[in-house]
């Protein structure tokens, strides 16, 4: 057995309600915009796949992002997050890393009218919320919020615009 079968599981734990995040497996196309170290909005795009692992017990994504390069041709980034459901509570522990060396600590709960709230903080321990809203069967939007200081309203960084592909 190599590493891809034993992680990978064919759907979730039927003991668990894993529905929060259950209900996005599979792939999205994805619109994506987000401030760069200037504060201006870049474009591009990510194409985002979300499987069952670990037995059906949690859920993980990789994504890869197409952005513009400096000679104007797309470079490809990547990342992936796990979503752990926690025993006995609708919590979940969520982690985002990727190769550059960042890695994002977070806690995941249900949020208003189906969204789903991701609360916790970078390495550095800037406050971080991300939110998947508007998730219905084919689309949803993502929002990427941190905040500068205690105290300060928090600033939208990132946002993304998914479409399930077919």
């Amino acid at each position: 057995m190599n590493l891809a079968t034993a992680l990978s599981a064919t759907g979730p734990d039927p003991d668990r309600n894993m529905d929060l995040y259950g209900r996005l497996t599979g792939v999205w196309d994805v619109a994506n915009r987000y401030r760069n170290d200037d504060g201006d909005w870049v474009a591009g795009t990510a194409v985002w796949t979300f499987g069952w692992v670990l037995a059906g017990r949690a859920v993980q994504d990789v994504m890869w992002f197409a952005d513009p390069g400096p000679d104007g041709f797309p470079v490809a980034t990547t990342g992936s997050t796990m979503r752990l459901k926690a025993a006995g509570s609708d919590a979940w522990h969520v982690v985002w890393f990727s190769p550059q060396g960042r890695t994002v600590t977070l806690t995941g709960r249900p949020g208003d009218g189906g969204d789903i709230v991701q609360e916790g903080e970078r390495q550095d321990g800037t406050p971080v919320r991300w939110l998947f809203t508007e998730v219905t069967s084919t689309s949803f939007r993502w929002l990427g919020y941190m905040r500068p200081a205690e105290g300060e309203p928090w600033e939208l960084e990132q946002e993304m615009l998914a479409r399930r592909r077919p």
